[in-house]
Protein backbone atom coordinates (compact mmCIF):
# COMPACT_ATOMS: atom_id res chain seq x y z
CA UNK A 1 0.00 0.00 0.00
CA UNK A 2 1.64 3.16 -1.58
CA UNK A 3 -0.45 5.43 1.22
CA UNK A 4 -1.23 5.71 4.71
CA UNK A 5 -4.27 3.69 5.33
CA UNK A 6 -7.60 5.07 6.50
CA UNK A 7 -8.40 4.56 10.66
CA UNK A 8 -10.15 1.36 10.93
CA UNK A 9 -13.44 2.05 13.52
CA UNK A 10 -15.40 -1.18 14.83
CA UNK A 11 -18.20 -0.62 16.68
CA UNK A 12 -19.56 -3.49 19.22
CA UNK A 13 -22.04 -3.86 22.06
CA UNK A 14 -22.49 -7.10 23.78
CA UNK A 15 -22.04 -10.27 20.88
CA UNK A 16 -19.41 -11.99 21.44
CA UNK A 17 -19.47 -14.58 18.86
CA UNK A 18 -19.97 -11.76 16.37
CA UNK A 19 -17.94 -9.57 17.22
CA UNK A 20 -15.09 -12.68 17.70
CA UNK A 21 -15.96 -13.55 13.69
CA UNK A 22 -15.98 -10.42 12.62
CA UNK A 23 -12.54 -9.70 13.99
CA UNK A 24 -11.39 -12.62 12.74
CA UNK A 25 -12.22 -11.52 8.59
CA UNK A 26 -11.09 -7.98 9.00
CA UNK A 27 -7.49 -9.44 10.15
CA UNK A 28 -7.37 -11.88 7.71
CA UNK A 29 -7.86 -8.70 5.53
CA UNK A 30 -4.63 -7.70 2.74
CA UNK A 31 -2.51 -4.74 4.36
CA UNK A 32 -4.79 -5.62 8.03
CA UNK A 33 -1.27 -5.28 9.88
CA UNK A 34 -0.62 -1.55 8.61
CA UNK A 35 -4.29 -0.29 9.72
CA UNK A 36 -5.16 0.92 13.16
CA UNK A 37 -7.97 -0.31 14.54
CA UNK A 38 -9.93 1.83 17.30
CA UNK A 39 -13.16 -0.16 18.66
CA UNK A 40 -16.04 1.70 20.34
CA UNK A 41 -18.02 -0.39 22.97
CA UNK A 42 -21.18 1.08 23.98
CA UNK A 43 -22.13 0.41 27.52
CA UNK A 44 -24.40 -1.92 29.02
CA UNK A 45 -28.44 -0.57 28.40
CA UNK A 46 -29.46 -3.61 31.41
CA UNK A 47 -27.59 -5.16 34.03
CA UNK A 48 -28.24 -8.47 32.17
CA UNK A 49 -26.12 -6.84 29.09
CA UNK A 50 -22.84 -6.76 31.69
CA UNK A 51 -20.81 -10.05 31.26
CA UNK A 52 -21.28 -10.12 27.32
CA UNK A 53 -20.17 -6.22 27.04
CA UNK A 54 -17.57 -7.76 28.98
CA UNK A 55 -16.85 -10.55 27.13
CA UNK A 56 -16.96 -8.25 23.77
CA UNK A 57 -14.27 -6.11 25.42
CA UNK A 58 -11.83 -8.71 26.45
CA UNK A 59 -12.30 -10.49 22.84
CA UNK A 60 -11.06 -7.02 20.87
CA UNK A 61 -8.35 -6.39 23.79
CA UNK A 62 -6.46 -9.90 22.96
CA UNK A 63 -7.36 -9.30 18.82
CA UNK A 64 -3.95 -9.74 16.78
CA UNK A 65 -3.38 -8.34 12.88
CA UNK A 66 -3.53 -4.77 13.00
CA UNK A 67 -0.73 -2.82 13.63
CA UNK A 68 -2.37 -1.03 16.81
CA UNK A 69 -5.54 -1.69 18.77
CA UNK A 70 -7.40 0.87 20.87
CA UNK A 71 -10.47 -0.42 22.81
CA UNK A 72 -12.69 2.31 23.94
CA UNK A 73 -15.14 1.88 26.69
CA UNK A 74 -17.92 4.05 27.14
CA UNK A 75 -19.45 3.73 30.53
CA UNK A 76 -23.12 5.19 29.47
CA UNK A 77 -25.12 3.14 26.71
CA UNK A 78 -25.49 5.54 23.57
CA UNK A 79 -27.12 3.42 21.51
CA UNK A 80 -26.33 2.80 17.55
CA UNK A 81 -26.59 6.29 15.98
CA UNK A 82 -25.09 8.10 18.91
CA UNK A 83 -22.30 5.87 18.90
CA UNK A 84 -21.80 6.16 15.36
CA UNK A 85 -21.82 9.66 15.22
CA UNK A 86 -19.76 10.75 18.08
CA UNK A 87 -17.42 7.72 17.32
CA UNK A 88 -16.93 8.56 13.92
CA UNK A 89 -16.65 12.28 14.89
CA UNK A 90 -13.42 10.72 17.61
CA UNK A 91 -12.06 8.61 14.94
CA UNK A 92 -11.45 11.81 12.79
CA UNK A 93 -9.63 13.61 14.73
CA UNK A 94 -6.73 11.00 14.96
CA UNK A 95 -7.31 10.91 11.05
CA UNK A 96 -8.69 12.61 8.01
CA UNK A 97 -10.14 9.39 6.39
CA UNK A 98 -11.79 6.67 8.22
CA UNK A 99 -13.42 3.27 7.54
CA UNK A 100 -16.26 2.07 9.72
CA UNK A 101 -17.50 -1.56 10.38
CA UNK A 102 -20.27 -2.85 12.84
CA UNK A 103 -19.96 -5.88 15.12
CA UNK A 104 -21.91 -8.19 12.66
CA UNK A 105 -20.51 -8.09 9.20
CA UNK A 106 -17.60 -10.68 7.61
CA UNK A 107 -15.81 -8.87 5.36
CA UNK A 108 -13.91 -10.46 1.99
CA UNK A 109 -9.83 -10.29 2.56
CA UNK A 110 -10.13 -7.24 -0.18
CA UNK A 111 -12.20 -4.74 1.73
CA UNK A 112 -9.21 -3.23 2.99
CA UNK A 113 -7.55 -2.72 -0.23
CA UNK A 114 -11.13 -1.73 -1.76
CA UNK A 115 -11.89 1.00 0.82
CA UNK A 116 -8.40 2.38 1.28
CA UNK A 117 -8.32 2.98 -3.01
CA UNK A 118 -11.55 4.13 -2.96
CA UNK A 119 -10.87 6.67 -0.24
CA UNK A 120 -7.52 7.49 -1.81
CA UNK A 121 -8.96 7.71 -5.06
CA UNK A 122 -11.84 10.39 -4.64
CA UNK A 123 -11.13 12.34 -1.21
CA UNK A 124 -11.13 15.50 -3.85
CA UNK A 125 -14.08 15.08 -5.81
CA UNK A 126 -16.75 16.99 -3.70
CA UNK A 127 -19.71 14.82 -5.28
CA UNK A 128 -18.49 11.71 -4.17
CA UNK A 129 -19.81 11.92 0.38
CA UNK A 130 -18.97 8.78 1.25
CA UNK A 131 -17.62 5.03 0.04
CA UNK A 132 -19.81 2.08 0.78
CA UNK A 133 -18.94 -1.88 0.59
CA UNK A 134 -21.99 -3.54 0.81
CA UNK A 135 -24.73 -3.97 -2.39
CA UNK A 136 -27.26 -6.56 -2.07
CA UNK A 137 -26.87 -9.93 -3.49
CA UNK A 138 -27.80 -11.12 -6.78
CA UNK A 139 -30.66 -12.85 -5.85
CA UNK A 140 -32.21 -9.44 -4.59
CA UNK A 141 -30.76 -7.52 -6.85
CA UNK A 142 -30.19 -9.14 -10.38
CA UNK A 143 -26.61 -6.90 -12.01
CA UNK A 144 -27.36 -5.82 -15.34
CA UNK A 145 -25.72 -8.13 -18.30
CA UNK A 146 -22.88 -5.34 -18.78
CA UNK A 147 -21.35 -3.11 -17.01
CA UNK A 148 -17.90 -1.11 -17.67
CA UNK A 149 -16.59 -0.41 -14.09
CA UNK A 150 -15.66 -2.11 -10.99
CA UNK A 151 -17.34 0.88 -9.23
CA UNK A 152 -20.05 3.34 -9.66
CA UNK A 153 -22.35 6.29 -8.05
CA UNK A 154 -25.60 6.11 -6.78
CA UNK A 155 -27.23 8.60 -4.36
CA UNK A 156 -27.83 5.94 -1.32
CA UNK A 157 -25.00 5.05 0.82
CA UNK A 158 -25.22 1.74 2.35
CA UNK A 159 -24.35 1.44 6.14
CA UNK A 160 -22.75 -2.12 6.16
CA UNK A 161 -18.86 -1.23 5.88
CA UNK A 162 -18.35 2.20 4.74
CA UNK A 163 -16.03 4.50 5.47
CA UNK A 164 -15.84 8.72 4.79
CA UNK A 165 -14.07 11.90 4.74
CA UNK A 166 -12.81 14.21 7.56
CA UNK A 167 -13.91 17.22 6.03
CA UNK A 168 -16.76 16.22 4.39
CA UNK A 169 -18.48 13.97 7.65
CA UNK A 170 -17.87 17.67 9.09
CA UNK A 171 -20.32 19.29 6.39
CA UNK A 172 -22.97 16.92 7.14
CA UNK A 173 -25.85 18.63 8.78
CA UNK A 174 -28.17 16.22 10.96
CA UNK A 175 -30.83 18.60 11.27
CA UNK A 176 -31.44 18.79 7.45
CA UNK A 177 -34.83 17.04 7.26
CA UNK A 178 -36.21 18.70 10.31
CA UNK A 179 -35.22 22.44 8.68
CA UNK A 180 -36.65 21.30 5.48
CA UNK A 181 -40.20 20.35 7.56
CA UNK A 182 -39.98 17.11 5.63
CA UNK A 183 -42.90 15.32 6.70
CA UNK A 184 -44.64 18.10 5.12
CA UNK A 185 -43.16 18.17 1.39
CA UNK A 186 -43.90 15.73 -0.63
CA UNK A 187 -41.32 16.85 -3.50
CA UNK A 188 -38.90 16.13 -1.18
CA UNK A 189 -40.80 12.93 -0.38
CA UNK A 190 -40.78 11.61 -3.56
CA UNK A 191 -37.13 13.07 -4.66
CA UNK A 192 -35.96 11.06 -1.92
CA UNK A 193 -38.01 8.11 -2.91
CA UNK A 194 -35.94 7.26 -5.95
CA UNK A 195 -33.19 5.69 -3.68
CA UNK A 196 -35.76 3.41 -2.31
CA UNK A 197 -39.16 3.63 -1.63
CA UNK A 198 -38.38 2.56 2.01
CA UNK A 199 -36.54 5.67 2.45
CA UNK A 200 -39.33 8.39 3.19
CA UNK A 201 -40.98 6.51 5.58
CA UNK A 202 -37.42 5.34 7.88
CA UNK A 203 -37.05 9.40 7.73
CA UNK A 204 -40.47 10.02 9.07
CA UNK A 205 -40.07 7.17 11.66
CA UNK A 206 -36.79 9.16 12.83
CA UNK A 207 -38.64 12.59 12.65
CA UNK A 208 -41.12 11.78 14.57
CA UNK A 209 -39.36 9.43 17.20
CA UNK A 210 -40.15 5.75 16.50
CA UNK A 211 -36.47 4.76 15.56
CA UNK A 212 -33.14 6.78 15.87
CA UNK A 213 -31.23 5.94 13.00
CA UNK A 214 -27.85 7.85 11.52
CA UNK A 215 -27.73 5.87 8.41
CA UNK A 216 -30.91 7.20 6.63
CA UNK A 217 -30.10 10.89 8.18
CA UNK A 218 -26.65 10.32 6.21
CA UNK A 219 -28.59 8.97 2.85
CA UNK A 220 -30.77 12.16 3.21
CA UNK A 221 -27.98 14.44 3.32
CA UNK A 222 -26.41 12.56 0.55
CA UNK A 223 -29.99 13.62 -1.46
CA UNK A 224 -30.39 16.95 -0.42
CA UNK A 225 -26.91 17.91 -1.36
CA UNK A 226 -26.85 16.14 -4.49
CA UNK A 227 -23.83 13.86 -3.60
CA UNK A 228 -23.33 10.34 -4.17
CA UNK A 229 -21.80 7.07 -2.42
CA UNK A 230 -19.42 5.00 -4.41
CA UNK A 231 -20.58 1.56 -4.65
CA UNK A 232 -18.75 -1.76 -5.76
CA UNK A 233 -20.67 -4.17 -8.12
CA UNK A 234 -20.32 -6.74 -5.95
CA UNK A 235 -20.10 -7.03 -2.15
CA UNK A 236 -17.05 -6.92 -0.05
CA UNK A 237 -19.19 -6.98 3.47
CA UNK A 238 -21.39 -10.10 4.63
CA UNK A 239 -24.08 -9.27 7.42
CA UNK A 240 -24.10 -11.54 10.22
CA UNK A 241 -26.59 -10.39 11.86
CA UNK A 242 -30.00 -11.16 11.27
CA UNK A 243 -30.08 -14.35 13.17
CA UNK A 244 -32.67 -12.91 15.90
CA UNK A 245 -29.74 -11.43 18.39
CA UNK A 246 -29.35 -7.73 17.28
CA UNK A 247 -31.90 -5.02 18.11
CA UNK A 248 -32.42 -3.58 15.08
CA UNK A 249 -32.01 -6.62 12.73
CA UNK A 250 -35.29 -8.79 12.28
CA UNK A 251 -34.16 -12.56 11.61
CA UNK A 252 -34.07 -13.28 8.06
CA UNK A 253 -33.12 -16.30 6.78
CA UNK A 254 -32.39 -15.57 3.44
CA UNK A 255 -29.62 -13.52 4.72
CA UNK A 256 -27.75 -16.68 5.39
CA UNK A 257 -27.03 -16.98 1.39
CA UNK A 258 -25.41 -13.56 0.89
CA UNK A 259 -21.89 -13.96 0.21
CA UNK A 260 -18.76 -12.00 -0.92
CA UNK A 261 -17.09 -14.74 -3.25
CA UNK A 262 -18.01 -12.45 -6.51
CA UNK A 263 -15.80 -9.81 -4.31
CA UNK A 264 -13.23 -8.23 -7.18
CA UNK A 265 -9.75 -8.78 -5.41
CA UNK A 266 -7.92 -5.77 -7.31
CA UNK A 267 -10.97 -3.35 -8.36
CA UNK A 268 -9.47 -0.41 -10.70
CA UNK A 269 -10.62 2.94 -9.85
CA UNK A 270 -10.75 5.15 -12.68
CA UNK A 271 -10.84 8.76 -12.80
CA UNK A 272 -14.73 9.44 -13.22
CA UNK A 273 -16.72 7.12 -11.57
CA UNK A 274 -19.90 6.32 -13.62
CA UNK A 275 -23.46 6.93 -12.71
CA UNK A 276 -24.82 3.58 -14.10
CA UNK A 277 -28.53 3.94 -14.50
CA UNK A 278 -28.68 0.25 -15.21
CA UNK A 279 -27.27 -0.67 -11.48
CA UNK A 280 -29.30 2.41 -10.03
CA UNK A 281 -32.90 0.90 -11.28
CA UNK A 282 -31.32 -2.66 -10.01
CA UNK A 283 -30.73 -1.34 -6.50
CA UNK A 284 -33.66 0.60 -6.30
CA UNK A 285 -36.06 -1.78 -7.87
CA UNK A 286 -34.63 -4.46 -4.83
CA UNK A 287 -35.53 -2.07 -1.96
CA UNK A 288 -38.51 -0.95 -3.59
CA UNK A 289 -39.57 -5.09 -3.57
CA UNK A 290 -38.52 -4.97 0.15
CA UNK A 291 -40.36 -2.36 1.27
CA UNK A 292 -43.59 -3.98 -0.57
CA UNK A 293 -43.42 -6.90 1.01
CA UNK A 294 -42.61 -5.36 4.34
CA UNK A 295 -45.69 -3.27 3.87
CA UNK A 296 -47.75 -6.32 3.03
CA UNK A 297 -46.90 -8.64 5.91
CA UNK A 298 -47.37 -5.90 8.35
CA UNK A 299 -43.01 -5.09 9.16
CA UNK A 300 -42.59 -1.93 10.35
Amino acid sequence: MSFDPALLLLFVYNRPSHTRRTLKALAHNKGAKDVSLVVFSDGPREESDADKVKEVRRICKHINGFREVQVVEREENLGLAASILQGVGEGLTQKDRVMVMEDDLLTHPAFMTYMNGALEAYAGQESILSVSAYLPPRFRMPRPRKHRQDVWLNRRPMSWGWGCWKEKWETVNWAQAEEDRFIGRQDLQSGFAHGGADLPGMLTDQLEGRINSWAVRFAYAHYRRDCYSLLPVESYVKPIGFDGSGMHCRPNPTRWFESTKRAIKHPVFPDQPEVDQNLNRALRKSFDRHHQLAQKLGIQ
